[in-house]
């Protein structure tokens, strides 16, 4: 994919409008079918967001240069060690928090993926969080004895791949979508992945032909999209939908495997 390429079309899959008497979908309680039932997919127009200079405070994502030290993005003490407090200075600079706080991260491979190694490409629009967030957030502010005014998360999200071409990563402009879409969902057993780990409430996405989506092509090592998930003061909290994709241009095409780390960031101002 030329960087220089005005839009692309491809294919998202959104979660289908909840019926009358349906239940509130959940992740994680069984194996999930791949055939994803209740998703439907849709063709939109991707253009391309290097040709314009979006930021957090109109769009809710932005692309930064930042060069970091780790060597193996998949070796979790060097993660914790280096790749933490990296992202952490990046976000407190970028925002002006008061406090940052990394929550967690995940490396995915699409290689490794097929195997069920690893965790790959999300191809499926949703936000990580929606307002429930705050619920979760309250043990931790109980310990610590923290009153924050304003609570932010963002999702740091870097390829590592050798050509940024496979399963690129969209966002839809935050002012383009709205509530009557958005479909609370339990996910369970987040962060590690097992059972008996932390359940948060995530946002999928009815389809909407509103809904604008933007990407940043051939994506390198030293770039970093940073991309807002959920905003304590945000009434109300319209997120950055995202997902992965797969480019119709580069199928049949000999790329790397996608690879990439994503590192969420709690950001509390006082």
């Amino acid at each position: 994919m030329n960087k220089t390429t005005n839009k692309i079309e491809a294919v998202f899959n959104y979660r289908n409008s909840l019926s009358e008497g349906e239940s509130k979908p959940a992740f994680g309680l069984k194996e999930e079918d791949p055939n994803m039932p209740d998703h439907k997919s849709y063709s939109k127009y991707i253009e391309n967001a290097r040709l314009t200079n979006y930021n957090l405070s109109n769009t809710g994502f932005e692309l930064l240069q930042h060069e970091s030290k780790v060597k193996n993005f998949y070796d979790d003490k060097e993660i914790s060690e280096i790749y933490y407090q990296e992202i952490k200075s990046l976000v407190k600079a970028k925002t002006k928090a008061d406090d940052v706080e990394i929550i967690s991260h995940i490396a995915r491979n699409e290689e490794e993926a097929q195997s069920g190694t690893r965790k790959g490409a999300h191809r499926l629009v949703h936000n990580d969080f929606t307002p429930k967030f705050k619920e979760t957030l309250e043990p931790f502010l109980k310990e610590t004895g923290s009153n924050p005014k304003q609570i932010v998360v963002y999702n740091l999200w870097r390829r590592f791949d050798a050509d940024g071409i496979d399963a690129p990563f969209a966002l839809c402009d935050s002012r383009t979508v709205s509530e009557k879409e958005l479909i609370p969902t339990d996910l369970y057993n987040y962060l590690d992945g097992e059972e008996g780990g932390l359940q948060v409430e995530i946002y999928q996405s009815s389809f909407s032909e509103q809904h604008s989506w933007y990407y940043y092509p051939e994506m390198k090592r030293d770039e970093v999209l940073m991309f807002k998930t959920y905003d304590s003061k945000e009434k109300p909290f319209l997120p950055t939908l995202h997902s992965a994709f797969d480019d119709p241009s580069a199928q049949g095409k000999d790329v790397s495997p996608r690879e990439s780390i994503e590192a969420r960031a709690i950001c509390f101002f006082y």
